[in-house]
């Protein structure tokens, strides 16, 4: 019977599309009102039809302008007087090319929901929504932990500084402000400060706050008794400088600029220095001179790195989680290749996307979101949450043992970086991620590089007293240490010893470093390379752990238990 169907379905367009020829000509379109979305049949497409449903399938007939004779002979000998009928008679009807449950034919395409998720996404921004698309908001059950980072536009507290302020690459900022959230009670003393630092897409809302009661991104480990004791010390989180959650960064308005108009790649490039000399700008209008401690991880684990050996007087003690002293040639490629996507996304203009005629990168963000995921957990953690399964969705009429795969997310894996591109793309700011991705791509300890980067301020600003580097001849000697676990021997890397002559302001500073061993974005060579140059200047106060934990990068993030036992113990 459905063959029936078909046939006398073909044979409808058969018969339109010949009184067609009759009038117009072979190779003129035409159009058949019945298909969807307006889909124009040519003459070879009818000869395709007949040639396929009169024989099942199976025959094959000549394509092309010289099967139009057998073509028309056929038609004409079947439909002879129904070409004489009136045209209005004849129908033409959409042609059902297969049922729920058969395989497409030639000319079916297979449904591409993500790619109408996106083209929805776009009208929807197009049009000012807010929401760029439900199923964004929507939290989806992946089985196992996730951490928790929102969208930050109220809660926190403003520094101003209306001075310039002078960056390591040659520019100067005039006047910024960094947004930050405080946790506990300062002392009499003001010398129960820590200062954590953020990693790259964060804000400073670390933990919940009676001005923002939603989750922080670090949530289990700021409050009293946790890893970072509100019942002894005061926690400073800033917003770092460049981003987008109320500090100054390229979606900042240019002070210069008449019209108002924000910076964007007008915006200078910034080094991890220029962020933490903000940072301690913070600090003194805070009137704290000293820090018990600095703690970061991620990028933060730079920039404790870094507030330790630009100010070593005034860092008592550092902590890096999941960080390093350089960042090496495998995760500058990651960076890169999401800052590839989102400057090919034609919406980004080069850093010009902002108004309300403008739409944001928001494909290339969430292309860009997708790697960095895959480089933030590990292979092993998603072989336990998903393994190889396919999602339990499944289309209309569809059983289980007929569901057909998918060109769009169709592995629950894929489904999880589809659902964390979709719920980052709109929330962060893309020149925020291009230009603060790029500064750790430029953080590099190395004395090498120390000396390098100090000449270009030096020819920049002059000395100015905020050097990143003191001079060679009057570095202070420190003793080595004569054996080295780690690592096999200062050679093993060319760069080692220029790593730890760089490193070298931090030999009296007690610090923890904490590496994970399923991190492939900062693995653990590095947290490693890092505890071994700081013991070589003679440091006996570093401690090092290694954590076996299955999340991989983000365990910093999930991991209390392990990372907030370690830091707790070093800080008290």
């Amino acid at each position: 019977m459905s063959d029936g169907i078909a046939a006398a379905s073909a044979l409808r367009v058969s018969v339109v599309y010949q009184r067609h020829v009759l009038h117009h000509g072979v190779g003129r379109p035409y159009a058949a009102h019945g298909r969807s979305g307006g889909h124009r049949i040519t003459w070879n497409d009818v000869i395709r039809n007949d040639a396929r449903d009169a024989g099942g399938g199976t025959r094959r007939r000549p394509q092309g302008p010289a099967a139009a004779v057998p073509s028309v002979m056929w038609a004409r000998s079947v439909v002879r007087p129904l070409l004489r009928a009136p045209l209005a008679r004849v129908s033409v009807r959409p042609l059902r090319r297969y049922a729920s449950s058969g395989p497409p034919t030639w000319n079916d395409a297979i449904p591409l929901p993500c790619v109408d998720q996106h083209e929805l996404r776009e009208r929807r921004v197009m049009a000012g929504s807010a929401r760029a698309d439900a199923a964004a908001d929507e939290e989806l059950e992946m089985l196992g932990p996730e951490p928790s980072y929102t969208k930050v536009v109220s809660g926190y507290r403003v520094f101003r500084h209306n001075q310039d302020l002078r960056l390591d690459y040659g520019n100067v900022l005039s006047g910024f402000q960094i947004a930050y959230e405080t946790w506990g009670e300062l002392n009499a003393a003001r010398d129960n400060v820590i200062l954590l630092h953020t990693g790259l897409s964060a804000s400073s809302h670390a933990a919940s706050t009676p001005e923002n009661t939603a989750k922080g991104w670090w949530e289990d480990f700021i409050g009293p008794g946790k890893a970072l004791d509100t019942s002894k010390f005061f926690v400073i989180c800033t917003n770092v400088l460049g981003s987008c959650y109320g500090s100054t960064g390229p979606s900042s308005p240019h002070p210069r600029d008449p019209t108002g108009a924000p910076y964007a790649t007008r915006f200078p490039i910034l080094s991890i220095f220029d962020m933490i000399r903000a940072q301690f700008l913070l600090l003194d209008h805070l009137g704290i001179e000293r820090l018990y401690a600095s703690v970061g991880s991620s990028m933060g684990g730079m920039q404790s790195i870094a507030a330790a050996h630009l100010f070593p007087e005034r860092v008592a003690r550092v902590v890096s989680i999941s960080g390093c002293a350089r960042s090496s040639p495998s995760g500058i490629a990651l960076r890169f290749a999401q800052r590839s996507v989102l400057m090919a996304d034609e919406n980004w203009n080069r850093g010009f996307y902002y108004g309300a005629d403008r739409v944001p990168p928001h494909k290339g963000m969430k292309l860009a979101r997708q790697i960095a995921t895959i480089t933030y957990r590990s292979g092993p953690e998603w072989e336990q949450r998903f393994g190889r399964q396919r999602r339990h969705l499944l289309r209309d009429g569809e059983s289980p043992s007929q569901r057909a795969p998918a060109l769009c997310p169709d592995f629950l894996v894929e489904t999880y970086l589809d659902h964390q591109g979709e719920q980052f793309c709109l929330k962060y700011d893309a020149n925020s991620l291009i230009y603060i991705s790029k500064s750790m791509d430029l953080f590099d300890m190395t004395d090498d590089a120390l000396a390098e980067l100090a000449e270009t301020r030096m020819q920049a600003h002059g000395d100015d007293g905020h050097l990143p580097i003191e001079t060679a001849h009057n570095r202070p000697r420190r003793p080595s240490r004569p054996h080295i676990t780690t690592i096999s021997h200062p050679g093993a890397h060319a760069y080692v010893p220029s790593l730890m002559r760089g490193l070298s302001r931090l030999h009296a500073v007690p610090v923890l470093i904490l590496g994970v061993q399923s991190d492939i974005l900062f693995p653990v060579e590095q947290q490693r390379e890092m505890a071994e140059c700081l013991r070589m200047n003679g440091n006996p106060n570093v401690m090092y752990y290694e954590i076996d934990a299955p999340h991989g990068h983000d365990s910093f993030l999930i991991d209390v238990a392990n990372v907030g036992g370690a830091l707790k113990g070093f800080l008290n």
